[in-house]
């Protein structure tokens, strides 16, 4: 019985052509079976990387033998191909770059609003193997140059901030006034550099301490105690019923707002509708306008 000789074996006659002599090669190198075999690989696949020159090949004894630190290098620089009983591919080229997918697992967003910030932003972009893939530098220059978008990390310093500070919105919700009235003192020019502003999210806030020291300047506005804030919007209430419409102006159309005021339905799934063709709608300008007629058929079909 004739035993199967060993790859990695190279062997050469000595003294007599009837004698073999074992010459162990250099383990720095590999054969391409023993490549195909780590990755997977029909024969075929196995020799177009090796003519793609994807690593570095040498002759031994007139075979050819991949350079192991070469294979390597490009291993942890691509991601198709992947060890059969080995780490995952790619380890270099993800400290060096980031997938879409990876973005939008940090921002958790989804990756269609990563291809449009991409798009939006004019990112500079790699490919390999036909993926695209974002530079580590570049993306942390367009992160560090918006304050929209925000990581895990981020996210926790700026719920902290959000404790530390007050939107304007909600300086007018707790002294029980309107929002201009509260650009107004805000703008003022005896007010300048009274408050200390901070941009959280994309969104400027007052710290809390600032506007704390402002409040007690002056006599005029003062934070709305529990009864205070239920007689306002006691009386909120009431004026909005007086001034309520009893029908729509047009006969023929509904306004979004006509809609959301008589049959209860948010804004955001009337527009929904609009876009997916579910209900009639026509726009004039920059407003939409439903046919009352087809929509009010619509909705008695729809509870039906």
């Amino acid at each position: 019985m004739i035993k199967e000789r060993d790859e990695s074996i190279e062997f050469i006659n000595e003294e007599s052509p009837y004698k073999e002599k074992a010459v162990e090669v250099d383990r720095t190198t590999m054969s391409v079976p023993e490549m195909r075999r780590m990755l997977g690989l029909g024969k075929t696949d196995s020799y177009w990387l090796v003519h793609k020159n994807c690593f570095e090949t040498i002759l031994v004894a007139g075979k050819m033998r991949i350079k192991l630190d070469s294979f390597e290098k490009w291993y942890s620089m691509q991601i198709k191909y992947k060890k059969v009983d080995g780490p995952p591919p790619g380890e270099a080229l993800k400290q060096l770059s980031y997938s879409p997918r990876d973005i939008a697992q940090m921002l958790e967003v989804s990756e269609d609003i990563v291809y449009s910030i991409i798009k939006r932003d004019h990112l500079e972009t790699i490919k390999v193997d036909y993926w695209m893939r974002v530079p580590v530098d570049v993306f942390e220059r367009w992160y560090n140059s918006q304050t929209r978008y925000r990581t895990k990390e981020d996210r926790e310093r700026d719920a902290q901030l959000e404790q530390d500070t007050v939107s304007m919105p909600e300086i007018a919700w707790m002294l029980g006034i309107h929002r201009k009235d509260v650009y107004a003192f805000i703008n003022a020019k005896e007010n300048q550099g009274r408050f200390r502003f901070v941009m959280v999210a994309d969104r400027k806030r007052i710290t809390r301490d600032s506007f704390m020291r402002w409040l007690d300047t002056q006599d005029r506005y003062h934070i709305l105690t529990a009864a205070e804030r239920e007689k306002l919007e006691r009386e909120k209430a009431l004026e909005e019923a007086k001034n309520a419409p009893r029908e729509p102006k047009n006969p023929k159309f509904y306004t979004i707002e006509e809609i959301t005021y008589f049959f209860g339905i948010h804004r955001s799934s009337i527009y929904k509708w609009i876009k997916e063709g579910t209900i009639p709608a026509r726009k004039f300008g920059n407003s939409w306008r439903i046919p009352r007629e087809e929509f009010e058929d619509w909705m008695d079909f729809r509870s039906c």
